[in-house]
């Protein structure tokens, strides 16, 4: 093989890898966020969980291993806005689908709560008033970037948020979490009070997960009681595109434009 031969060969790799990868970066560029909540390859496998950090006297315990439903006799008589008709009787609890889940259905119409008994002590006394926290973890199905997050909610008589500035907390996760240590922080909000349907908007650095955990602060009264049970929530919206391939992918984009490249320079041989 003649050098000016194995240069032209050389060459057509360079300018065929090149190629590839600057469409392919081209292509990561130019995504734009959609709600992927609504994006029908994630409705079919995304699904969302309920975990307490919290039992009856607002006491943690380990996050991540005790599902629920909203609602129900582990929440004394806070029975009212089920997610779905689902109904916890206080030993049940699991994985609710983006396509049936009341936070994933595309409308405002269907409010949740009954956060009483599931909640880890934030702030204040759990036999009066305090402020409480529990998880809720969307798992989207497979992993994407994650751009933003929104959380469509409700203040008002005796469902009540924690207003305290950045208390709403928004984490990130490639893999199902197991214990708060495994999160990545992504960003926080603030909730208003006396509010019907409003709109929080959490947004950090874009960063590539399959789960999102929002992790909601609410004001409760004592437990159990007839008092406040906690905000109500209608939506959970996730903003984010397709996410960038990992370096092997790239390896494996490069060496298909060294393929192309070695093609064209046999056909030019031809």
């Amino acid at each position: 093989m003649s050098i000016q031969h194995l240069t032209q060969k050389t060459a057509s790799f360079v300018i065929g890898c090149g190629f590839v990868l600057a469409l392919a970066a081209g292509s990561v560029r130019a995504q734009t966020s959609i709600d992927l909540t609504q994006d029908s390859i994630v409705r079919a496998a995304g699904s969302y969980t309920y975990y307490a950090r919290g039992n009856g006297n607002a006491v943690a315990v380990t996050p991540f291993t005790t599902m629920f439903y909203p609602g129900g006799s582990l929440h004394s008589n806070k029975t009212n806005n089920y997610d779905s008709g689902l109904v916890d009787t206080g030993s049940n609890g699991a994985a609710i689908s983006f396509a049936s889940g009341s936070l994933t259905n595309g409308s405002n119409t269907q409010l949740v709560n009954g956060w009483v008994n599931i909640e880890q002590l934030v702030s204040g006394t759990a036999n009066s008033a305090h402020v409480g926290s529990f998880d809720i973890v969307l798992n989207l199905g497979a992993a994407y970037t994650i751009t933003s997050v929104v959380v469509t909610y409700t203040d008002q008589g005796t469902a009540r948020w924690s207003t305290a500035a950045n208390a709403q907390s928004i984490f990130t996760s490639v893999t199902a979490p197991a214990t708060d240590a495994g999160l990545t922080a992504f960003g926080t909000g603030t909730a208003s009070g006396n509010v019907s349907n409003a709109s929080m908007t959490v947004t950090g650095t874009a960063i590539d997960a399959q789960y999102v955990v929002f992790r909601p602060n609410v004001t409760l009264d004592a437990n159990p009681s007839s008092g406040s049970n906690g905000g109500m929530i209608s939506e959970i919206t996730i903003y984010g595109y397709s996410a960038i391939p990992e370096p092997s992918a790239w390896v494996a984009i490069a060496g298909g434009a060294g393929l192309m490249a070695a093609v064209g320079s046999r056909r030019r041989r031809g």
